[in-house]
């Protein structure tokens, strides 16, 4: 009875030990890419709105049911985008992102309260917007843009 409570939590060990190795992602999930590589829609936005001349690398982080790709320039600049190429995370180091990519409620709340700090950081997602200005400043907007959180 002894040795099969040990074989069988032995099994269940190992067994537990598959299972959360198969879905937790690590650095094995992750390979480079060309940006001909990326899906369209994230090459039309970095020649829009970046220089591809200017990609340091690209990612590709494989998930299970999605993949995520991130981009990184050799200023310092990052971008991420989901499984179809739409951008999820833009990060400028040492300029604001592109103005046209931020929605007008944003922008108007931003030039009102803040009209000498520049947008360096955006980030997106079903329900959120968060905003990061070049003085720190950290914003949280609902999908209705309407302000639901500050962080200074």
């Amino acid at each position: 009875m002894k040795k099969l409570s040990v074989i069988l939590a032995t099994i269940f060990i190992s067994a537990s030990t598959a299972f959360a190795a198969t879905f937790h992602s690590n650095d094995s999930d992750e390979r480079p890419i060309t940006f001909e590589q990326l899906p369209a829609e994230a090459q039309n936005f970095i020649k829009s709105y970046f220089s591809p001349a200017d990609i340091s690398y690209a990612i590709i982080d494989k998930g299970i049911l999605f993949d995520d790709y991130s981009v990184m320039f050799t200023n310092g600049d990052k971008l991420e985008f989901d499984d179809d190429g739409k951008w999820t995370e833009v990060q400028c180091r040492k300029s604001a992102v592109p103005q046209a990519i931020v929605p007008k409620q944003i922008v108007d709340y931003v030039k009102q309260y803040y009209p000498t700090a520049t947008i360096n950081e955006i980030k997106r997602d079903r329900n959120e917007w968060e905003v990061k200005l070049s003085g720190g400043l950290e914003f949280k907007f609902n999908s209705s843009f309407r302000l639901v959180e500050f962080d200074d």
